[in-house]
């Protein structure tokens, strides 16, 4: 393997027009006339408009990604050096920690002379350019600034000991495990792998489920509280020029990313003119733009549950547990040794190693974490489990697919990119120029038919499928039929869906999606009779999201003017911002009026035994409400209280897995399928049951917020922040199961909500007129840099608590008037 560093590194140079001066151009002078300096391998130039995001332009792949590396790595370097070192598999040979995830990765990446012929060295010269120019930007940024003198503190790396010089296989390892953050190191998923220790020492026994202990139900229900879904979501909004007042196309993206870490957003814009030319933002380190626009189209994307893996159940030789049956015949199991160093307190590295087992599916995995009575090898009922991963090389090709997308002109442009099948966990949303909009699940789905699942899952996979909701899929491992089957224009080997089996639209109307399937992406319009691995989370004829219903209601009262925010139908740029940034509290909505009544008829009730204290506190609570707008924005009262009784009644009635209320005794008006987003509503007040529920949540309500010293009718924005050094930053929008379609992830603590985790992160609003330039209006809520040091630490952080946007600056003109501070020309031998 050849290594490109190490390189001379040039100064800073600005860039200058070159000149010359007539009287030394004389070539019968006589002189000898130097040979002309050889190219420089990298050359790019990096200009910054307001908020410090870069404007990067080459003329060739590689120096983009070089310039791109190294702007980026100005502001967030250290984010991503941590995430290389582990990914390489190098942590405990730098820190003396975490040696289990280093085998791990080293495993699942080999040795590197594997790993580049497998991962690096079949993608497109353009990509391999690309990623290898990103690694030498990035190495140059620490050769010149130092170990010693990095950003310090929380998100810095100064002095830290996996601070290293890296290349391009380093790197894309790191966007390997990027696209394996949904499956294969999910923490549940890498924790079962983790676990096993190897086949048992005496001889297998097989069981019948039917004779298992009743607490085995019980206990895979424990599975499911243990993988709940999170607020790490998103809304999209996608409309065609049906839906637009100007004709044209326009699109809102808004992922509800982490705050910190990897997943973090950063902005930039990356041109080789003529070629490539695209804006908008990318996860920490890496060298493409995963949500954005061009001059001709825009995209998003919403975080999507749809299956990744396949957990095959296998019935093991009761003479010989490293075999599994298979159609009849014993297969072995696979024992795999990895090694990896680990430092010791003097200093030196101690070599240990791990064994790792498969069957040809894929890991063997140990559930017995989750809970004993599951076991592990063999199962309770005398079984072995291992999984297959859809998206153990979906890496691959997802850097090939972002460019191809940014480089598409229109919707059916677009949409050709996606047959790479290289999106690991998203819904895709575009709109163009022309007026044409298109929604996909196109993300990698395991090829697993509707009668497959009928008929394979079968002995623990099935209780595991009921239980779940179809959340975790289990086949039969020991019959050929339950394998993945292949699609004719699914990528080579891959064995998952291709393009044209996904659920997609390709119009002019209006879709939204805020992480429920693809049912109901347009309600008008439903998409059905998919397998349910397609999407389980809110599948055909379910119960949805309160945000997927708050989104739909708003596209359909301002399609209709109905929103009060203008009289004129459809939508134009401004009122697509607003309702971004309407913060409407959708639970409240269907549930505050009927909360209040029985609040009223609980306090005015003569025969209520009610205690002084109680009856002061509930009565606190229920004006607080009443007076409350309804809206989680900076200036609201009252938020807080709903957001904790809501919590109350989520931990009551919530469902285990889909991240609803259900419970056919409270609601007023039932779940109807044929009326999803306006079903389930209001309480049943006829029922004393829920009077006493909705009381006992109030007053929980009362006691979390006076315990953490929080006022019931102080402003949201005093009480949800995001500190940045000695500052508080107000943040509008809240609690997603709630109803806000402005999700912010955020936990109650001493003196409020403090320092969100993830929500609202890049958002971006773009349509077209008819100039050349799009015009995207864009906020990144937590700023562009980690570092409390950088002016844009906290900068556009202050713009959105006043619910402000920046318009992004894409032409050549736009960027020239933006420009702040001198063009900086990176060139590289």
């Amino acid at each position: 393997m050849k290594y490109l560093a190490p390189w001379i590194v040039t100064p800073f140079i600005l860039a200058l027009a070159a000149c010359s001066d007539s009287g030394n151009s004389n070539s019968n002078s006589g002189e000898s006339i130097d040979p002309p300096d050889p190219a420089p391998l990298y050359s790019a130039e990096v200009r910054r408009t307001e908020f410090g995001i870069p404007h990067i332009k080459a003329q060739d792949w590689g120096s983009l990604g070089y310039g791109y590396g190294y702007a980026y790595s100005q502001d967030n370097f250290c984010v991503t050096m941590r995430e290389i070192a582990q990914a390489g598999g190098r942590w405990a040979e730098l820190t003396g920690a975490q040696v289990e995830r280093d085998h791990l990765w080293r495993y699942l990446n080999g040795d590197r002379e594997a790993f580049k012929a497998d991962f690096f060295d079949v993608l497109p010269q353009r990509d391999r350019d690309l990623v290898t120019g990103f690694a030498a930007g990035m190495n140059r940024y620490l050769d010149e600034t130092g170990i010693d003198q990095l950003p310090a503190g929380e998100n810095g790396c100064r002095g830290e000991p996996w601070v290293y010089r890296f290349d391009h296989l380093d790197l894309m390892m790191y966007l390997r495990k990027i696209a394996l953050q949904a499956s294969t190191d999910q923490s549940i998923v890498r924790d079962a792998i983790l676990r096993v220790q190897g086949p048992p020492a005496q001889q297998v026994a097989s069981a019948d489920l039917q004779e298992l202990s009743p607490s085995l139900y019980q206990s895979l229900k424990t599975l499911g509280e243990t993988v709940r879904p999170t607020e790490v979501g998103s809304n999209a909004i996608t409309l065609g020029g049906n839906a637009t007042q100007s004709g044209a196309g326009m699109l809102l993206g808004n992922p509800h990313q982490p705050w910190n870490g990897s997943g973090r957003w950063y902005e930039a814009h990356l041109t080789i003119p003529g070629e490539y030319d695209v804006a908008g933002a990318s996860l920490q380190g890496l060298p493409w733009i995963g949500i954005g626009f061009t001059r001709d189209l825009a995209w998003t994307h919403t975080v999507d549950y749809a299956t990744r893996f396949t957990l095959y159940e296998v019935t093991l030789n009761p003479d010989n547990p490293m075999q599994y049956d298979y159609d009849g015949q014993w297969r072995d199991i696979e024992a795999t040794t990895v090694a990896a160093q680990v430092l010791q307190e003097d200093g030196s590295l101690a070599t240990v190693e791990r064994t790792f087992y498969s069957t040809h599916y894929g890991l063997v995995l140990d559930l017995g974490g989750v809970d004993p009575a599951i076991g592990g090898w063999p199962t309770a009922a005398g079984t072995l489990i291992s999984m297959r991963d859809a998206n153990l090389d979906t890496g691959l090709r997802s850097l090939t697919q972002y460019v191809e997308k940014a480089q598409a002109s229109d919707m059916e442009g677009y949409r050709h990119a996606l047959r790479h099948i290289g999106n690991p966990v998203f819904h895709e949303f575009a709109a163009d120029r022309h007026g044409g909009m298109y929604y996909g699940q196109i993300s990698a789905v395991p090829h697993v038919t509707q009668a497959q699942l009928d008929t394979c899952q079968t002995g623990i996979m099935g209780i595991i499928a009921t239980v779940s909701s179809n959340a975790f899929t289990g086949l039969d491992g020991s019959r050929s039929e339950c394998e993945w089957g292949e699609d004719a224009d699914a990528p080579t080997g891959t064995h998952v869906y291709g393009l044209a089996a996904h659920p997609q639209i390709l119009g002019r109307g209006a879709v939204g999606n805020s992480n429920n399937s693809y049912w109901l992406s347009d309600p008008t319009m439903p998409l059905e009779g998919f397998p349910v691995v397609f999407g389980w989370m809110g599948h055909e004829g379910n119960q949805q999201f309160m945000r997927t219903r708050i989104t739909h209601i708003m596209i359909g009262e301002r399609l209709a003017g109905t929103d009060g925010i203008s009289d004129a139908p459809l939508f134009d740029l401004q009122t697509l911002k607003t309702v971004m940034y309407l913060n409407r509290v959708h639970a409240a909505e269907i549930v505050l009026d009927d909360v209040l009544e029985i609040c009223g008829d609980y306090l005015d009730d003569p025969e209520a035994e009610i205690e002084p204290a109680t009856r002061e506190a509930l009565s606190e609570t229920c004006d607080v409400l009443a007076n409350w707008d309804r809206h989680a924005n900076v200036d609201s009262r009252g938020t807080q209280v709903f957001i904790e009784f809501w919590g109350g009644i989520r931990d009551e009635l919530g469902s285990q897995f889909q991240n609803i209320v259900v419970g056919d005794d409270f609601w007023k008006v039932d779940y109807d399928p044929a009326d999803p987003i306006h079903t389930p509503r209001g309480i049943d007040t006829a029922l004393p049951a829920n009077h006493d529920l909705v009381i006992k949540k109030l007053l929980r309500a009362h006691q979390r917020l006076t315990d953490a010293g929080v006022a019931l009718d102080a402003r949201w924005g005093d009480t949800q922040f995001l500190e940045r050094n000695d500052e508080r930053v107000a943040i509008h929008g809240g609690m997603g199961q709630a109803g806000i379609f402005g999700a912010i992830s955020s936990g109650l603590g001493e003196g409020g909500y403090r320092n969100p985790g993830s929500g609202n992160s890049y958002i971006q609003a773009v349509t077209w007129d008819g100039s050349e330039c799009p015009i995207a209006d864009t906020m990144l809520v937590h700023s562009q840099s980690v570092q409390p040091t950088s002016e844009h630490y906290a900068d556009q952080s202050r713009l959105y608590a006043k619910k402000e946007w920046v318009r992004f600056p894409f032409c050549e003109e736009e960027i020239q008037a933006a420009q702040i501070g001198e063009t900086l020309v990176l060139e590289s031998d």
